[in-house]
Order: structure tokens, then sequence, then C-alpha cells
């Protein structure tokens, strides 16, 4: 399917059961037992997070490639779960392309890997681990059972579903990144370089095919190898794993284009796995995608601000980010909004998701008022005595 028309339709197919980006685990139970009673989607069998909660895995279609689509292993990363209800929306359509995946694979479905911390917005399960870094010592029961499904079925393809930071980047032009995908590195052997070398052109094939929609914000991951994550560890052991990653956009707090966006690269993967046509892209476009960043960047850079005082008037740059009430640097900052000054000075190296020029504006109030860790709650004005209230050029 063209994916500026599939782009154009997934407002059909869009989960309205959750059109938030937070959302509960029995809220998602509910639009899987949906799924469950059309009966496109099989139950196969649940694990049990380490407080009980079932992690339901489902099968569809019947073809002889194998793909195991899994989301969250970080509870505190759920766009790219709503993402997946879309996709399972698409899956029972009538569109030819839902027609061949399931004639061609087998989709294996783990839509929430890790409900308990989903429930407390963590990132870690309810022990405190990450699971993604428990694919060797196998502590927490979600690894356990993880490990148990992908023996089983032994997947062909592993889609691994997570969500990124507000101000990953990609590098040299420093865009928003909207997705960030990573073919993972992984030991030495044949059947892992042939696993990883599949990896990498399927993402080939994501990253030209979306490219249309979302326009140089494409991003690959730097590769170095994590044996104790899981994509590290399936490709080692021979299964192409492809981590995709949903960004964001400035103003936009619910992430729905990075969830439309990833529903398109989830389709996209699943058409080239099913036709075989990833074979034909080259690696090198996957090593060519820009790179994914955490830029030093603000929420808003205030360009060339005078500051008028007593003793002489100046020129700086501001720049504003929310900061987090937390001591916990895996929340995400884009869940707060309490916004400070974290830098003074000629800012020109440092991005920004909103740039004001302030250059015909200076601050009403004192020197003094502007500080490392001030309110943006300041007030700038020009000589024509308009005001603007620094809080309202950050909506």
């Amino acid at each position: 399917m063209d994916i500026v028309t599939l782009h154009g339709k997934y407002d059909i197919y869009k989960e309205n059961a959750l059109p938030q980006r937070r959302f509960k685990y029995n809220k998602l139970n509910e639009v899987l037992q949906k799924h469950l009673h059309k009966k496109n989607f099989n139950f196969l069998y649940c694990g049990y997070s380490f407080e009980k909660r079932p992690i339901n895995l489902l099968k569809y279609g019947s073809g002889p490639t194998t793909v195991l689509i899994m989301s969250q292993m970080h509870g505190n990363e759920p766009v790219s779960t709503l993402a997946l209800t879309d996709v399972m929306n698409f899956m029972e359509s009538e569109e030819e392309l839902n027609h061949i995946i399931k004639e061609k694979i087998t989709v294996y479905v783990l839509a929430l890997v890790n409900p308990d911390g989903n429930e407390k917005n963590d990132r870690r399960n309810a022990q405190g681990i990450d699971i993604n870094r428990d694919a060797k010592s196998l502590i927490s029961p979600e690894a356990v059972f993880l490990t148990k499904v992908v023996k089983e079925i032994n997947p062909n393809f592993v889609l691994n579903l997570h969500d990124e930071e507000l101000y990953y980047m990609t590098k040299p032009l420093l865009l928003q990144t909207a997705i960030a995908m990573l073919a993972p590195e992984c030991e030495i052997s044949p059947k892992a370089l042939k696993a990883r070398s599949n990896a990498m052109k399927l993402i080939s094939c994501i990253s030209q095919t979306l490219e249309p929609i979302a326009k140089n914000r494409i991003a690959r991951y730097d590769d170095v190898y994590t044996p104790e994550a899981f994509g590290d560890t399936f490709i080692s052991n021979g299964i192409s794993s492809v981590l995709i990653e949903a960004g964001s956009s400035e103003g936009d707090k619910e992430r729905c284009f990075a969830r439309k966006t990833v529903f398109c690269a989830i389709l996209t993967a699943l058409e080239a796995v099913a036709n075989s046509s990833y074979d034909f892209f080259s690696e090198d476009i996957y090593q060519n995608l820009p790179l994914n960043i955490r830029y030093k960047s603000f929420d808003l850079k205030l360009k060339n601000l005078e500051i008028k005082s007593e003793y002489g008037s100046y020129r700086v740059d501001l720049g504003i980010r929310r900061i987090k009430p937390t001591f916990n640097d895996e929340d995400f900052t884009d869940d707060f909004t309490d916004y400070r000054i974290v830098n003074i000075g000629k800012l020109d190296n440092y991005g920004a998701l909103k740039t004001f020029d302030a250059s015909e504006f200076c601050l009403k109030g004192n020197y003094s008022d502007i500080y490392i860790g001030k309110k943006s709650d300041f007030t700038i004005i020009n000589n024509f005595g308009i005001e603007k209230e620094c809080q309202s050029l950050l909506l």
C-alpha cells in the first residue's frame, strides 16, 4: 500500500477507546478482549507480571514467516502500544495488505510486556528492574516469560516497540525525531550477522517508505553492543530484531503524529516481511540514516533579549526547559510543566523546540530577576508597550 494513502486512512483505524497517551492496564485489556471476541486474533496463553497482572500472547494469521510484535517493556513508553492497537484494528479490515499479511505471516502480539510499570508510569517493573536489561539475569518474571515466548515461537523477526524522550533530535539537522530505529549489535557468528543484516535491510525499507510523511525526522541509534538487552540477545541468537521508538513533535503532547508514524512503520515492516521486499534494500540506507541524539536543547530559546539595569544594558539568550520534580532521570520530561531558565548567555550552539526572536523586546523587571532556576513567569515588553508573558510563548 502507498504510504501516503495509508497515512491518510489512519483515522479509520485509530483505536478511539485509547485516545490519550497514558492509559491503565484494564482499559488496554478491554481493547484486547474486543479483538479476541471478533476471533481474528487468538489467545494462546499468558504470563504474569510481578504483581500478577496477565501478559497476554495473541496470535494472528497462519503464514510460514513468524513475526513477534512486542511493546512497552518500559512502562512509561505507551505511544507505541497505542500504535499497535491501531495496527490491530487495521488487521481486522478488508484491506488487500491485510489479506497478504494474514496469508504470508503468523504474527504474535505482546501488547504490554510491563503492565506494572505502566500502572505507575515507570520505566521499570514493580521490582525496580529494567526488563530490557534483564535478558541474561532473568530476575523479573516478565523477562522470564518473554524468553519463554521467544524460545517457543522462534520468530524470524521481532519488532521491539518503545518511546523516547522529548529532546531527541536528528543529527546534523537537529530536527525533532519522529521515529528512531536500530538493528542492535550482536555477537559475531554467521547466524547473528545474517539476522542483523536482515534487520538493517528492513529498517532501510521502513525509513525510505516513511520519508514522505516523516520528512527528515527518521533517525537511527548508535549501535553499541548491549548483551544484557533483549534486542541484542535476539540478534545474537539469529532472530532479526528491529527496535522502533516513537519520537515526538513540538506542541504534540499526546504524540499523535509519532503514534501515526509508528502505525505506518509496523504495517510497512509487515508488508516487507510478507513479500520479502526488504531484501532488495541496501544496508547502506540504514547506515546513512542521521544519528538520533539527546541534544542539549531547550523547550524555548529567547534570542537577543535586552536586559536593562542601572549598571548598563546588555543582550542575552535565555534557554528555558521544563524540569522534573522527581529524582528519577528515567521519567519523561514532557509529563511535567514546570518551566525554568536553565542557561543564560550566547546560546547559538544549543537546539530548541521553539525559538523566539526577542531583539525588539526587553525584560520587564530587574536584571536580578533573571537567574538559573527562575520560573518562566516573567514578562518582556517592546518599545510600543506590547507585553508578552514568557509562559505564553511556551504554549
